[in-house]
């Protein structure tokens, strides 16, 4: 997560919330050795006592420590970066969640499925195992990433029936909500302008808002959205829901 981004004080407050949770969830591992060989000794606390388990640094269960220990140790890393960046704010307000009230929600975001589930491309973009359809989905793609953001490519969504792949839905557990992406790169060309006004229409039919639950990136054959004004639109988006969900 880049911080220099200027993220609101109350989603920093909701990361770091999360970020503890997390780390709480993880096990506390130490690496030793044992007749001279490494091992991983996990330390569980519970009903007043610890107790230590010794794992070899070779096994199974040695490398999911490994990970698990390495995961910890970055999430301890942005816990003091939250709270560095929390404290130059004074004094911060929560996110109450139960005024997050939509059907892109939590839920959602664990039983949507993707297009490769069911189609497989031959011809893309390759990023991070998937096959993009353009560079500019690519660079979304990119900003995301370097936001710190959970995504997914082209979710499979049903609207009156017909099935649409938007091209990205974000999934913000700060407020447990998702949002949708999608690029519209060649509105230069009538014919994909007219194929992608029976889309947004749906998408607009079915409740979908503007800058709320969708956010539109705009661009020609020959020039697209700039990779910053990506970031700032997203960065807006976060500032919004933290007007609209501040306890």
């Amino acid at each position: 997560m880049n911080l220099s981004y200027g993220y609101p004080a109350e989603y920093l407050k909701a990361k770091l919330i999360l970020t503890e949770e997390e780390i709480a969830g993880l096990p506390d591992v130490r690496l030793g050795y044992h007749g001279g060989r490494p091992v991983y000794r996990e330390c569980i606390h519970g009903a007043g006592k610890r107790k230590v388990c010794e794992y070899s640094a070779d096994g199974n269960k040695g490398k999911l420590l490994y990970s698990q220990s390495e995961h910890r140790k970055e999430l301890i890393k942005l816990k003091k970066q939250l709270k560095a960046a929390i404290n130059g704010f004074g004094e911060v307000a929560d996110i109450d969640l139960s005024k997050v009230n939509t059907i892109y929600n939590k839920s959602m975001w664990e039983r949507i499925r993707i297009r490769s589930e069911f189609e497989k491309k031959e011809k893309g973009y390759d990023y991070k195992g998937m096959i993009l359809d353009s560079r500019a989905e690519m660079i979304v793609a990119q900003c995301l990433d370097s936001m710190g953001l959970s995504y997914k490519y082209e979710p499979r969504i049903i609207i009156g029936g017909e099935i649409y792949y938007p091209d990205f839905i974000v999934y913000l557990p700060e407020f447990q909500r998702c949002f949708f992406i999608e690029f519209l790169g060649k509105l230069n060309d009538l014919k994909y302008i007219t194929r992608n006004e029976f889309k947004l229409m749906d998408y607009l039919n079915s409740g979908m808002i503007v800058n709320l639950d969708l956010l539109l990136f705009c661009g020609f054959e020959d020039r697209m959205v700039n990779a910053d004004d990506m970031k700032d639109d997203i960065m807006a988006l976060i500032r919004k829901y933290c007007r609209l969900y501040r306890a």
